[in-house]
């Protein structure tokens, strides 16, 4: 073998090596994000499919909502990688308490929301979603009968979860590296309007639901 290529090589794997060393929390934490903002998502809509009956359409109950489940689970663990990731990470440097506590960190992408720079509360937002977040997955798994005896309860709780929303994107679209640049901005500011539009349906559909019953009970 040519001595260059040998040493193209070598360079090459200290380059990758080198990156991944000082690197791989900022990975870790890119990724774990994107993970916990697309099963956020997939988790709205099946949501919202379950109660307007979309899903049963593509899958049985048990099977609709054993995926659900799961994929909140997924989400659970996948936000507490994200928030334990900063603590390794060299770029940002986060304390213990920062990542647990609002406004003890300020940390933007230096990016404007509709003209507004409002990049100091991008952690704070980030922090109130997991929580809110962990409010609803943990109210959702059920352990001790909690739903069955809650039942009212755990529906108000669940509108927890359209507040997330609007923390995580508001926290994405503020922190994110990805979403600096317009495409992939554009493409979360649509999937966003996409997520309104269904819970208006949803909405809606309640209203109509509610208002078919109270016209029964009066005949």
């Amino acid at each position: 073998m040519h001595p260059s290529y040998v040493y193209f090589a070598v360079s090459s794997s200290e380059v990758v090596t080198s990156t991944l060393r000082d690197s791989w929390a900022w990975y870790v934490i890119r990724a774990s994000g994107l993970v916990s903002l697309t099963l956020l998502v997939l988790l709205m809509i099946s949501g919202i499919g379950h109660v307007t009956g979309w899903t049963y359409r593509l899958f049985s109950p048990v099977k609709a909502w054993s995926v659900h489940k799961a994929m909140a689970i997924t989400l659970a663990v996948s936000i507490a990688i994200h928030m334990l990731g900063l603590l390794a990470d060299h770029y940002v440097n986060f304390s213990l308490a920062q990542i647990f506590l609002p406004f003890l960190k300020n940390y933007s992408n230096g990016t404007s929301l509709f003209g507004l720079h409002l990049g100091l509360l991008a952690i704070p937002a980030g922090i109130l979603a997991a929580y809110g977040a962990y409010v609803v997955i943990f109210s959702s798994l059920d352990t001790v009968g909690w739903i069955s005896k809650h039942k009212r309860l755990w529906k108000w709780t669940h509108v927890i979860s359209y507040a997330v929303m609007v923390l995580v994107v508001f926290h994405v679209l503020n922190s994110g590296t990805d979403f600096k640049e317009s495409f992939w901005r554009l493409i979360l500011l649509v999937t966003f309007i996409v997520l309104i539009i269904a819970v208006a349906v949803r909405i809606l559909r309640m209203s109509l639901f509610s208002g078919k019953n109270k016209a029964n009970k009066k005949n």
